[in-house]
């Protein structure tokens, strides 16, 4: 099952193409980054990344492009399910 954790951490490493600012940004190791991302990896059975010998940066897949755009749906969900829940 999609973990929602895992799905925040891809979507912050896709928007700074790097797991180091990622992890900066989130609190979290670098490791703890790493990680989420190969767990999703595994998870969904695709690379979400190319990456790079020679640079710290990280490109998405197709694949991970894909996953980019569901992944903000269901966070979209996760915070509207919170919001509703807050309200009742």
């Amino acid at each position: 099952m999609l973990d929602i954790q895992k799905l925040e951490t891809f979507r912050v490493v896709a928007m700074r193409n790097n797991f180091t600012r990622a992890a900066a940004e989130l609190g979290y190791s670098q490791s703890s980054v790493t990680g989420h991302i190969k767990a999703l990896e595994r998870e969904l059975g695709a690379p979400l990344f190319l990456r790079s010998k020679f640079s710290r940066t990280v490109v998405l897949t197709d694949v991970g492009h894909r996953t980019l755009e569901y992944a903000g749906r269901l966070l979209a969900l996760a915070d509207e399910t919170k919001e509703a829940v807050l309200k009742a």
